[in-house]
Parts: C-alpha cells; structure tokens; sequence
C-alpha cells in the first residue's frame, strides 16, 4: 500500500488520547499509510454581541488545537520518526460527527478512536463519539481499548473476523481478509454459538435444548468450512460457545489481534450502523476492534493505481 492511504486518529486532550495515537501508529507502520491527526473542537460562540470576545475565544480554540495536535506529532514521532503526518481540524458540536466529515474530505481508510471515560482497562469503552461513528461513518471505525498505548504489541499479528452466515457476510469476510494481507497478518475467522437460553428444568426439555445446540453447531461448522473454501482456505478457522456474547469471546485466545466485525443489516448503506450483536461484541471485546460499513467491498483497501503520464 502507499502512502497514498490515510488513516484519521481522533486527539483528545486526556490521557486516554493515547491508545488512539499508538493504534493509528501501529496501523499506519504495517500498512504503508499516512496519519491524519484530527481535533473536532466546538464552535465559536458568539460572546453575546460583544466582537472581542468571541474573538479571545477563537483565539482561545486555536492555541490549544494548536498545542494538542502539537503533542499528538510529538508522540507520533517518538514511536515512528518516519512516519507521514497531516493535520485536520474540524468545528462541530459532535466530535464523531467532526470525525466522519473529516474522513470523507481526506479520503480515509479508517478513522481511529479512544476509549471513553471510565471503561475497565483492556476493553473498549463507548461514550458519545464512538456512538456518532458507528452509527454514521462513512469509512471503518477502529476502537483501542483502554490502555492500549501502555503496553502496544510490536505489529497486528491476525486479523480475526467475527463470521455468521448472512446478507453481507461473504463481503466482510473478503474484506477482512484484504485487510489482513494489508499488513501481512494472518486471517482467522471466528463464529461465535451462543447457548439457548434455558427456560425450564425439566429434563424432557433440557433434550430439546441440547438438540437444538447440536444443530446450531453443526450449521455454523457447515457455514464456516463454506466461507473457508469460498476464500481458497486463505484463513484459519474456529468456532466458540458461551451463554452470550462476552463468555463466548472470553473463550477465545487471542495473540496481538485485530477484531473486525460488520455494521448491522439495517441503517444507510455505505455508513457504519452498529446493530446489536456487532454492539455486544465490541463493547465485551479484548483487543482492538474494527467496525465495517454496510456494502463495504473486498477491494476496499486498493487504492487507484497511478496515471501514465
């Protein structure tokens, strides 16, 4: 990939900013592509009529982008000196919303965000402008989890992709893959069999049950073999079981990964519109997670070969 490709890292002033700068390092370095550091600070508010104020307030806004973006490129370089850096700032009351404009002006490939506030350490935490992300942007979102800049793996290892058979799963799969061969990570893909939920005790229906569970087993073993052959058996592949989501993802093991999973079927096409069980894997994942839009393509990480002059 070329440097071409552009990869927009939300900075926040909190240390939290952190593990979105050392993900959007990390990506940047193994797939070849330019940092975009992006600051969505708030509008200007008029100071009730009075001209030098408001004028003191954009003053205001402008020297602590400026110092903000400035810290950002400063721990950019310390990881990577090398590393192509832009800069973009963007005015609007919703950060995510600021984020996803941003990423359509540049062209991105992904926008890269923190945890929220108050999120376990380990573990992606949600809050406002994630929200405004995936529920809207145009490109795939990738999530650090909380701390993630304290102890970064050297490069993503595998690429994993959460896979159930449906509308759009042939496409996430042959994305993820891309993605993966994009920085020569390994690919697996991961089905996730959630136990029925036992309403009675009695042993007649405890059969049922377990009947049940051998089919869902079998069809999503069926399902994924398929999905294998259909990718040329480019990836490895595993099933898990809980009795929900976190204690089927908990089962897993995981060795410096990417989690990528798709948006929900419903929701604008070619925008990221989280449904709910790509919101349960992401907020019960333990690695860094990517979120795909709707109708993304395989092709989604080429980027235009060069004119002839």
């Amino acid at each position: 990939m070329s440097a071409d490709m552009r990869i927009v890292v939300g900075c926040r002033p909190e240390p939290r900013g952190r593990d979105a700068l050392a993900l959007g390092a990390l990506l940047a370095r193994q797939a070849g592509a330019r940092v975009v550091l992006a600051h969505i600070r708030p509008p200007a508010q008029p100071g009730a009529g009075v001209g030098a104020v408001d004028a003191e307030w954009r003053a205001f806004l402008r020297e602590e982008t400026d110092r903000l973006l400035d810290d950002a490129e400063r721990q950019l370089r310390e990881r990577d000196p090398d590393l192509p850096v832009e800069r973009a700032i963007g005015d609007n009351r919703g950060s995510g919303r600021g984020l996803a404009r941003i990423a359509e002006e540049h062209d991105a490939a992904l926008v890269v965000i923190g945890p929220a506030p108050g999120g376990r350490t380990g573990r992606v935490a949600l809050g406002s402008t994630a929200d405004q992300l995936l529920h809207g942007s145009p490109v795939p979102v990738v999530l650090a989890p909380r701390g993630f800049a304290e102890h970064p793996p050297p490069r993503i290892a595998r690429c994993t992709i959460a896979y159930q058979r449906g509308v759009q799963s042939d496409q996430v799969a042959a994305c993820g893959v891309a993605f993966a061969r994009l920085l020569d990570a390994d690919a697996r893909l991961l089905t996730l069999v959630l136990r029925p939920v036992r309403l009675y005790s009695g042993k007649q229906h405890q059969t049922a049950e377990q009947q049940v569970l051998r089919a869902v087993r079998e069809q999503a073993r069926q399902d994924l073999a398929a999905a294998i052959a259909d990718l040329d058996g480019a990836v490895d592949g595993e099933t898990v079981e809980g009795d929900d989501v976190r204690a089927a993802l908990d089962a897993v093991t995981w060795a410096d990964d990417l989690l990528i999973c798709a948006s929900g079927t419903v929701g604008p096409v070619k925008r990221v519109f989280v449904g709910d069980v790509s919101h349960k894997i992401v907020r019960n994942a333990r690695t860094p997670v990517m979120v795909l839009p709707r109708g993304v393509r395989a092709d989604a990480w080429k980027t235009p070969a060069p004119s002839t002059p």
